[in-house]
């Protein structure tokens, strides 16, 4: 059987005529409305008809258990056979319906969608993280994922499906971990303020419950359990926390046992002999950070509550969901106005902002979350990121290839995939097959390695592909092009010998200095080297093997004079890493290009050329990516340069306005002449003012503006107008053109 839950702010929904001559009698044809209910989409199918009554039973222990966890009173059974293509027979699907009717009415306010009839309805979503849920369970018990079927084969492995499974990926609890690394003065004054809002909460709703009060990068957090905030409700708590600070309490450590709420408690547990216990009256906090707080209240000299967000309890989704407030406080009011301030320009970078006033891409609830659409400027910026990519490869050995966004799950079964995103998987139902949209492009590249006869003289093989990818993530991470569900990866994939990784790594990193070099974003950075911890249980591959890999990416990043960091412990699984990590303009740090050996996939897919000795030898797979996610980095691109872009990834660089009609022809031709060598161009010939083209030129951020009037019609000159800069007049056409052609070839940053 498979379910579909929504819950809603309500369901409309209204009996049109029958759909066949079995369809339910004495049924109410006017139109339904109810209110603030779980709404049950539901197709019985035909291998449910082996045991009903085994059926009958998960299906009500799934609704309750949905009901229980967004906290219904009312339930709406609503008979939906597209969730199905095997349906059961009518009489045993509405036989089924009314049995579970009858028995949810014992607990809840139930109704029924008549079944056999074509329905009209209409439905509202509450939008929250478990608003949407769906499920599928037979007689051999249930299993559960967000909107993804997970009913599925498991394998061996040699990729041989062995016996039904769940795809659902299996939430635990995640320990609190003590951390003793001294901290900074800011890194107190933040979880002070932390305490500070707690007190304020226990005060003001002294039901709820103090989860954990923790860092986030330069903010903090305060996570709180039976409580329902919005943003218009910061103002009043920051008045009670400022009367807190005023009175100048001091937070005290505890050395005598004291009663700690449930919460408290498990924190308590998880740090074990670490757990210390602070006191600001009317609440006991077990810190996760050694001397964590500063000596009173008054030393919280400004603050600022910044928004309200959601978490699971020890971020797993089978526990309860907390409000999460989040704040940054500062020693001094002048360093919260700077941070203020920062984040204010952030906002004014947001490629959010920027993507919508230059029509870049677009978000519609009608394709779905987590799915971007480039308009055509944002298409220009994605596929020049792609020419600069392939030109700074394609001398240096590498093939492109393609594959399809799909294939049959045996091949990620094999790949080991199939395990490692679990219910992130979208699945494809075929006539004879089934198959999966593919989460990475891996598998296809060493299927296209294993179709051909290589021979030591062939290595390394290379290829290239910047292709999509699909991944169900969660819907409340998706934003705009920073967290998609599509992800175009600038992916590469080489199959070399041991030997031979020092040198291809060497190559690699010539890549990406000249990549983020030409975009301005090499000034800081570093680099993780990942390798083994002491325990080598856990990893793929044998001493020598790793010895050497590691060995080779230490050995390329020193002769590259890399500022690397050697993390133990840290590696993949399959092999040792090199990710690089880059800032942008406003100072944050994001993981970008990755090197990454792997001993794994070249042994699950028995890989092997033919070595001097005439023998199969396995390669070793390096997986290299330069940008990464294409989306993600065009969103960090869009904020980098403000919407200014350098010439080359410019949608428009030059926009020609005309001062009168009378120039309109000589407009044209200079237009013309831009566009024969591929400049992107457009003209502005609008009966308007000079002032108010300029103006709208200038918020579209183009570089160059060609104004053209009397004067230069007459002269065949040009008055150009760069992005920084003076206005030139009486400049030469061909001058101009030589000049924006030698900047796009250079690809200079202006």
């Amino acid at each position: 059987m498979k379910i579909l839950t929504i819950h809603a702010d309500f369901i409309e929904f209204q009996a049109k005529k029958k759909a066949f001559k079995q369809a339910e009698e004495g049924i109410n044809e006017e139109k339904q409305r109810i209110e603030e209910c779980l709404v049950v989409f539901s197709a019985v199918e035909k291998r449910d008809e082996a045991n009903t009554p085994a059926v009958l039973e998960q299906y009500i222990k799934n609704i309750e258990d949905i009901a229980s966890q967004v906290k219904a009173t009312k339930i709406v059974l609503y008979p939906y056979a597209h969730l199905s293509s095997h349906l059961s027979s009518p009489a045993i699907a509405e036989s089924l319906l009314k049995e579970a009717q009858q028995l949810l009415s014992k607990k809840y306010t139930v109704a029924r969608a008549p079944f056999g009839w074509y329905k009209s309805f209409n439905i509202s979503c509450k939008g929250h993280p478990l608003s949407e849920l769906s499920r599928e369970f037979s007689v051999d018990g249930p299993t559960n994922t967000n909107n993804t079927n997970v009913s599925v084969q498991s394998s061996s492995s040699s990729a041989t499906p062995t016996s039904t499974t769940s795809l659902k990926r299996e939430y635990k609890d995640e320990p609190f971990i003590f951390n003793p690394n001294p901290l900074t003065i800011e890194q107190k004054t933040n979880l002070s303020a932390c305490v500070i809002l707690a007190k304020v909460i226990k005060e003001l709703y002294p039901h709820t419950e103090i989860g954990s009060i923790d860092l986030h990068g330069d903010q903090a957090y305060c996570d709180i359990l039976n409580i329902k905030l919005h943003n218009e409700h910061l103002p009043k708590l920051e008045q009670h926390m400022q009367k807190i600070i005023e009175s100048n309490l001091p937070f005290e450590k505890i050395t005598t046992p004291s009663t700690l709420e449930p919460l408290q408690q498990q924190i308590a547990s998880d740090l074990g002999s670490n757990a210390h216990l602070y006191h600001l009256s009317p609440i006991v906090i077990v810190p996760l950070h050694k001397e964590p707080f500063l000596k009173s209240t008054h030393s919280v000299a400004a603050f600022k509550l910044l928004n309200i967000s959601s978490a699971y309890w020890k971020n797993n989704s089978n526990n309860p969901q907390l409000t999460r407030i989040n704040l940054v406080a500062f020693p001094t009011t002048h360093e919260l106005d700077t941070y203020l301030q920062s984040q204010q320009d952030a906002e004014n970078r947001s490629h959010l902002k920027i993507g919508r006033e230059q029509n870049l891409f677009v978000i519609s609830e009608l394709v779905g979350q987590g799915l971007p659409l480039l308009a055509p400027k944002g298409t220009i910026i994605r596929n020049e990121i792609i020419k600069f990519l392939w030109e700074l490869h394609k001398h240096k050995g590498y093939q492109q290839v393609w594959t399809p966004h799909i294939a049959k799950d045996l091949l990620y079964k094999t790949s080991g995939h199939w395990e490692k995103f679990g219910d992130e998987l979208f699945k494809v139902k075929g006539k004879s097959d089934d198959f999966i949209m593919k989460p990475m492009n891996c598998p296809h590249h060493m299927q296209i390695f294993d179709s051909f006869a290589f021979s030591y003289r062939d290595m390394p093989v290379r290829y290239f592909e910047p292709a999509t990818i699909y991944r169900d993530e969660k819907s409340g991470q998706l934003i705009g092009l920073s967290r998609v569900r599509a992800i175009t990866q600038d992916d590469g994939h080489l199959f070399c010998r041991l030997s031979q990784v020092t040198q291809e790594v060497q190559t690699i990193v010539k890549i990406i200095h000249q990549f983020y070099h030409t975009l301005g974003m090499d000034k800081e950075y570093w680099v993780s080297l990942s390798v083994r911890g002491e325990d080598k249980s856990k990893y793929l591959g044998t001493d020598d093997m790793w010895q050497v890999a590691e060995k080779a990416l230490e050995t390329a990043a020193q002769q590259m004079n890399l500022p690397y960091k050697r993390r133990e412990g840290e590696a993949a699984f399959y092999g040792p890493k090199l990710d690089f990590m880059f800032k942008d303009a406003l100072g944050r740090e994001w993981q970008l290009s990755t090197i990454q050996c792997d001993f794994n996939l070249p042994q699950r897919f028995n890989l092997s050329f033919m070595n001097e000795k005439s023998e199969k030898e396995r390669p070793v797979v390096i997986h290299r990516a330069i940008s990464g996610s294409l989306e993600r980095f065009m969103s960090i691109i869009i904020e980098q340069y403000a919407g200014k872009f350098p010439l080359w990834l410019s949608p428009v660089q030059v926009k020609i306005i005309t001062v009168t009609d009378r120039n309109i022809p000589f407009a044209q031709e200079v237009q013309s002449l831009l566009q024969t060598h591929d400049i992107r161009v457009e003209l502005n010939d609008a009966n308007e003012t000079i002032g108010k083209k300029v103006r709208e030129a200038q918020l579209e951020k183009v570089n160059y503006i060609v104004t053209i009037g009397d004067k230069e019609s007459e002269k065949k000159s040009i008055a150009v107008r760069p992005r920084v800069g003076e206005v030139q007049f009486d400049v030469s056409l061909n001058k101009f053109l030589d000049a924006i052609l030698d900047e796009i070839k250079e690809r200079k940053i202006k």
